[in-house]
């Protein structure tokens, strides 16, 4: 009896810890999935249309499951009455057929997971999110939209109600991405480092508002507005802007900015028309350089739009802009020609290789210039040569900052007051026959060493408001000897009657009785003579550190002076200089230069003749004739200035030339 009752007890304390582990494995599970939702817990809804919503909530830590419930609220003291409730994974759902316009009661609980052997079953989590509410579209009617090309923003506004803010998105496809919140005005930047980049050609960037109303813990997000779109086209700028950068040796880079249109091109100001110079795509780089642009010369170039929808009444879409430029005093492609016979040296040292010698007067470019030497090719070798005891003509050197008209290649004005001298008055003189050029320029050959003074004059002159304006500079020696010994067969010859212009001057010598005039008076009056208005063996013009000159103003009109130019007579010496021919003096004199008393329009560098100990009287005349370069490569021009084109032999060397002159598949060098 005693063994049954032990066996009784044993099995009932077996049964209880059976029941008891039981319940202990329904009862952890149980409390472990416990959950609520934060105390600071929100919901959200957002209309997407056709009475769908959708609704979010702030999750609670470590739950993925929740009960969302709907209902209607009752009468007072009355229940509410429950329109849906389901279960959902995650923090959102969509919400479909609810009814709109009147209260709602929405409730979202969490729910926690727990299992057994009997299966897996969902605990209903404590403090519930209910918010009662009131569903609404929020339907924004219309949205202004406003796109500033000078900043690239976009700016959207909407007529605001008390109560709503608004959200931005940008649209990619169905997607949203909201941008940023606020008030009615909504402001957008694009471009690097700032909110959006700029979209790409023929992208386009779309973006809807929608309205948000916020209470008792919910947010409503009303429906998106009508979708505003912008393009590359509507933010770029409407206005170019310009810049130029120096390069050195007169070479700029342009530069500009992306604006609307299809393209661009580069225009150069040519005779009052632009002239087209390069085309450039929307795609392409917005840079352009110009290659070495001529010494002291003024530009202008401006770049303008291609295509795009100009504005009605403008020609380009974007407005044009233009850039002005005055070239430096640069010696890079000038024609040079050696005064005398030069070294011609491997490398811009005077101690470096010798390759042989460049006669004097041989036609050469300027390829560049170091350390006193001009680079320079000749007879198929580049090499260099002293630029001290070269002459640079000076209307590619000094550009429109001295005009020039050099009258002995052409119609010499010689006279003896006016009179004619047979053989040299109106004549080409001997040594100018390749002066003048077929475009009707003129080459004007002058030691380079003086060209500093020169320029400080040239300058000098256009603050007098006025110009210089050269008759002569270099003169060769036989030029020199040619038209004295023609002058003096004159000495004793009577005057004609009448001058070149026809007339009998007002101003004669007075003559004794029975005296009849002859050329001497004109060039004998004290102690002067022929040899003081015509150097008689050499001269400093045959040295190339001379000028003859005059003024003009910047209209082009010479200054009266007290004779004309070249007028060998004793009203020519400067004693009886006028107020214009002083202020020349006063010009050239102030830069450096050393006058001659029998001629007002005279003008030497003796500082540099002392300098060099120059003792040259180079005997023949220039041409322009010989192969010349620029950026774009090498012509070979004619004696008259013009270039060679076609299929030509030079120096038994064939070439083929294209019709600008320019040099085509075969190098010089071949």
């Amino acid at each position: 009896m005693k063994k049954a009752r032990r066996a009784l007890i044993a099995f009932a304390l077996f049964a209880l810890v059976i029941a008891a582990a039981a319940g202990l494995a329904f009862l952890v599970p149980w409390l472990r999935a416990a959950t609520r939702m934060p105390a600071d817990a929100e919901l959200w809804l957002r209309a997407e249309g056709g009475g769908d919503y959708t609704l979010g909530w702030t999750a609670a830590e470590g739950v993925g499951d929740y009960r969302i419930s709907v209902a209607e609220p009752g009468a007072e003291g009355e229940e509410a009455a429950l329109l849906s409730e389901f279960d959902v994974s995650g923090s959102s759902t969509l919400l479909s057929g609810l009814p709109e316009g009147r209260p709602l009661l929405v409730t979202v609980a969490s729910l926690g997971r727990w299992q057994t052997i009997g299966g897996q079953f969902l605990r209903l989590g404590e403090d519930a999110l209910t918010v009662e509410l009131t569903l609404d579209p929020l339907e924004i009617p219309s949205v202004e939209y406003t796109v500033n090309d000078e900043d690239q923003t976009l700016e959207l506004r909407v007529e605001g109600e008390d109560g709503l803010s608004y959200e931005l998105y940008r649209l990619d496809g169905e997607d949203e991405t909201l941008l940023k919140a606020g008030g009615e005005l909504q402001k957008l930047s694009f471009g690097e480092g700032r909110e959006l980049p700029m979209p790409e050609r023929g992208e386009e960037f779309r973006f809807v508002l929608r309205a948000v109303k916020s209470s008792g813990g919910c947010t409503v997000t009303g429906l998106p507005s009508e979708s505003v779109a912008v393009d590359r086209q509507a933010l770029l700028p409407g206005v170019i802007e310009l810049e130029g950068e120096e390069l050195g040796s007169n070479r700029y880079r342009l530069s500009w900015n992306e604006t609307k249109g299809d393209g661009y091109e580069v225009q150069q100001l040519s005779g009052g028309d632009w002239l087209t110079l390069a085309g450039f795509g929307p795609e392409d780089e917005r840079e352009y350089l110009t290659g070495a642009l001529a010494s002291c010369m003024d530009y202008s170039f401006r770049v303008v739009t291609v295509g795009g929808e100009p504005e009605e009444g403008e020609e380009f879409a974007a407005q044009p802009a233009s850039l002005e430029l005055r070239t430096e005093l640069c010696s890079l492609y000038c024609t040079v020609w050696p005064l005398t016979e030069l070294a011609f040296y491997s490398e811009p040292d005077f101690d470096s290789e010798q390759l042989g010698s460049i006669a004097a007067g041989t036609t050469l470019t300027v390829l560049g210039e170091e350390n006193g030497l001009f680079n320079v090719r000749c007879g198929g070798q580049y090499g260099y040569i002293d630029s001290n005891y070269c002459l640079i003509n000076l209307p590619e050197y000094m550009g429109d900052l001295i005009s020039y008209n050099i009258t002995n290649s052409y119609s010499s004005l010689y006279t003896a007051h006016g009179y004619e001298i047979p053989e040299v008055t109106g004549e080409v003189i001997v040594g100018y026959a390749s002066v003048q050029q077929a475009d009707g320029s003129f080459l004007a050959p002058y030691l380079y060493p003086c060209c500093a003074k020169l320029y400080e004059a040239a300058n000098a002159a256009i603050e007098q408001g006025c110009r210089l304006k050269i008759y002569d500079s270099f003169r060769p020696n036989w030029a020199t000897l040619d038209i004295f010994e023609k002058a003096a067969k004159l000495v004793d010859e009577p005057v004609p009657e009448l001058d070149i212009y026809g007339e009998v001057p007002e101003l004669l010598p007075e003559l004794a009785e029975g005296e009849e005039l002859t050329y001497i008076r004109f060039w004998e009056d004290g102690t002067f003579g022929l040899p003081n208005f015509l150097a008689q063996y050499g001269s400093m013009h045959n040295m190339g550190i001379a000028l003859d000159l005059t003024l003009e103003d910047l209209s082009g009109e010479e200054l009266e002076m007290q004779t004309v130019m070249h007028d060998l007579s004793i009203y020519s010496v400067i004693y009886q200089n006028n107020i214009n021919a002083n202020l020349l003096s006063s010009i050239m004199k102030g830069a450096g230069f050393g006058g001659l008393t029998s001629e007002w329009w005279h003008f030497q560098d003796n500082e540099t003749r002392e300098a060099l100990k120059l003792n040259i009287y180079m005997y023949n005349g220039v041409s322009g004739e010989g192969w010349t370069a620029d950026d774009t490569g090498w012509r070979y021009r004619r004696a008259d200035g013009s270039f060679v084109t076609g299929s030509a032999e030079i120096g038994g060397v064939s070439y083929d030339f294209g019709d600008d002159g320019y040099c085509e598949y075969r190098s010089i060098e071949e």
